[in-house]
Formats: structure tokens, sequence, C-alpha cells
């Protein structure tokens, strides 16, 4: 049996100071796609160290793993010697990306961005060497601009070329307004681009309007034109079609436990596999056939790789994504239960089974908890007996399995 997973994790931990640049768009080509344009790209690699950089806006406080495929683009770039400027969005974060909005967001706080932004170097560290990384807030060139600097550049703008997207366009056949700050946020991603020299810019498909307001600008100010790497937009682990999103609930946490990481990839559906394989793992260009024909025949063990892979994503040890593994197989594959599979509870008498589960702080909210229950997904471990949201908690104690994955011995409290 091929295993990719132990190859892609043992790559992952290579030295690729060096590397020639057919090598290093071998490795960025299966994570894009589509880049403006390779010609360039494979030029400029050949000539000398490149500017990248990438812009997330602190719009919530919780990254995901749609939000790492990007990332680990840019963890190629500063694994092969080039320079990488990560910025933190907290002034374009006021204005709010237009893109594939139906509605203008709600202008968030300073205090809301300052504490938004707070974890999102933490979080996105585990995915990048943020050693290797320029950290930036746009703020410190955005806040000083005069109102002279910004319409020289609106001047050379085009009001027309701005207002061509199909999300604006949609929002006034929907009686939506577009209000000028959203209307300028390319604009202000372009300026970030002035403002760091950029050579290449990184970001997800849906960001291509912005990227080409980007590259007009720095045509117009005398500058060459940033090359642009857009990722995918992957779709949530439920399959059904949306993107990954804290809204749809289908998202995989950055901040969740391996256990929860590895759990959630064994229930994306299959044809999710290839993607997410490109999405997550240092896959080359000339392995995409074997790695294809290997998913299509073995989808079962190729999700457990897979997993294997996403769950060590954070370490870079292969050895937390193998005990992942063994656990599911144990669990789901022999069936045994040890002791310490269980999360323990203690509860006062009388607690109900909703009230004592939620206290675990393993839930998201009691909605989600209580959809687990309408689902007929809580169970007693000992006999398996179907357990509502309103049963007590008997005298005895239960021992309590939630989904799949997870194990609660419930008892009640000492007085």
């Amino acid at each position: 049996m091929i295993r990719f997973d132990q190859k892609f994790l043992a790559r992952a931990i290579e030295n690729w100071e060096g590397m020639i640049a057919d090598e290093i768009v071998g490795f960025l080509q299966p994570k894009c796609q589509q880049i403006i344009t390779e010609e360039r790209l494979r030029h400029l690699l050949d000539q000398r160290k490149l500017r990248v950089k990438f812009g997330i806006d602190p719009t919530a406080t919780d990254v995901h793993l749609g939000h790492v495929v990007p990332i680990l683009v840019l963890n190629i770039f500063a694994r092969t010697g080039n320079h990488v400027d990560l910025i933190i969005g907290d002034f374009t974060a006021r204005v709010g990306d237009p893109t594939e909005r139906d509605t203008g967001r709600v202008p968030l706080s300073p205090e809301k961005i300052a504490e938004n932004k707070t974890t999102y170097v933490s979080q996105i560290g585990k995915y990048l060497s943020v050693e290797k990384v320029s950290i930036h807030h746009n703020t410190t060139w955005l806040n000083p601009m005069s109102l002279s600097d910004v319409f020289g550049i609106f001047q050379s703008l085009n009001l027309a070329e701005a207002l061509q997207r199909e999300d604006f366009r949609e929002r006034g056949r929907k009686g939506q307004g577009v209000s000028l700050a959203e209307v300028c946020y390319g604009v202000l991603m372009g300026i970030d681009s002035l403002h760091l020299q950029t050579d290449v810019e990184v970001g997800g498909i849906d960001q291509l309007l912005n990227f080409q307001q980007c590259r007009t600008i720095m045509r117009n100010a005398g500058l060459e034109e940033e090359v642009i790497l857009m990722t995918p937009i992957i779709e949530g682990t439920s399959g059904d079609g949306r993107k990954m999103s804290k809204s749809y609930n289908n998202y995989i946490a950055v901040n969740s436990s391996q256990a929860d990481k590895f759990g959630k990839i064994m229930s994306i559906p299959d044809r999710l596999i290839f993607q997410y394989f490109l999405s997550f793992a240092d896959v080359h260009q000339r392995e995409l056939d074997e790695l294809r024909i290997f998913v299509e025949a073995n989808p079962f063990e190729a999700k457990k790789q897979l997993a294997t892979v996403v769950a060590s994503l954070e370490t870079k040890n292969p050895d937390d994504g193998l005990r992942e593994r063994d656990t599911f197989e144990r669990l789901f594959s022999q069936q045994v239960i040890h002791d310490d599979d269980y999360v323990q509870l203690n509860v006062e008498p009388g607690a109900t089974a909703l009230v004592a589960l939620y206290a675990s702080g393993k839930f998201q909210s009691k909605a989600a908890l209580r959809r687990l229950f309408e689902q007929n997904a809580v169970r007693s471990v000992t006999d398996s007996v179907l357990i509502k949201q309103d049963d007590q908690v008997p005298e005895g104690g239960w021992r309590v399995r939630v989904g799949r994955r997870m194990f609660f011995k419930i008892d009640h409290s000492i007085l």
C-alpha cells in the first residue's frame, strides 16, 4: 500500500533553501486554481528572491482550515528563501471586503478589530514559520495618508472598471446599496502592494477582481505588475457544495484538537479527498496522476492518510497523526474503548443529559448539541439505548457516546 501520508509529512520538514524555480512552481501549481502569470513567476524566481504578500482581515476571532490554504502557499515561498509579508488588515477590516457579499458588512469597531487580531498571528503561526515572515498592520501606512495622496491614486483609476463586479450588480438588482468604501477596498489592497513593493500576491480565487485592481494601481505607478497566485475556495466538510465557513458549521477550526481534525476529515465525502490533499499536503505536479489513481481506488485508506496529514500539519510530527489514526481504528474498526477515551463529567442530581453534556465545553452551542439529540446521535455505551436531551442522569451515572468519536463518563457530584 502506498503511504502518501508518510511521504508528504517527511517532505514537510525538508530544507528547501536553494530549490530551483521549476521545482518551486511544481509544488505551487497543485495548490493554485489560477496563476497570473506562471511564465513571469518562473522568470522572477530564476532572477532573485521575491517579496510575497498575503493579507487577512481580522473580521472574526477564529481562523479555519479554509483560510490556511493560501497560508500553505506562503509557506512554500518562505521555505524556499523568499521574503513573505503577512498583512493583518486592521485598516481594511473597517471597510470589509465586499467580495461575494449580497449585503454590506456591518462596520467593525476598532475595539472589536483589536480583539480579533490578538490571536491571528498565533493561529497562522501553526502553519507558517512566522519567524521567517515580516508581519505588518496596514493602519501603519494607510492611517497617515493625506487626501492628496489618496486622490492621486483615484485619478488614475476608471470608476466603470471598479463597478464591473457581479456581486455589486446583484446587490443593485436586489435594491441593496454599495458603499463608496466597499468600492475602494481593492484600491486599499493596491496601496498595500505599492508600499511593500510586492512581487507576488497570494489569496483566494474569489479575490480576482481585487487583485486586478492591485495590478492596475502598480502599473499606473510605473511599477511591474505583481504576479497573482489564487487558491481554490475549498468546499466545507458537509459536502453540500458550500464553501468552508463558520456560518455553515462545515469548518475545521485551526484551534481544534488533533482528534477533532482527524475525525472531521474522516467525515468528508470521498469526492473531496483529492482536492483536500492538494490543499493541505506538499504535492508536486508530477505526482498528481498517481495520487488521483490511489484516491479513486482506495478512498477509505486515502481518507485516513489525508486525516493523518491534517492532524500532523501543526506540529509536522508524523507521530501525532499516526496516533490519531490508531485511535480511530481502535474505536471504529476494533470497537475497543479505553477509560482514557472518556471525558469525565460530574453534575448535580437531577441534571439533564443536555445540561450535563453542554457543561463539558465540547460543543459549539446548545443549539448544535440539540441537533445531535434530534439526529439520534446520543446513546448509552453499555446498551446503545437512545438518550433524549431531557433525560436525567441516572443515580449510577452514565457512559455516553455522542456521534462517532466523543465519549463521556457522567457521574453525580459528591456532596
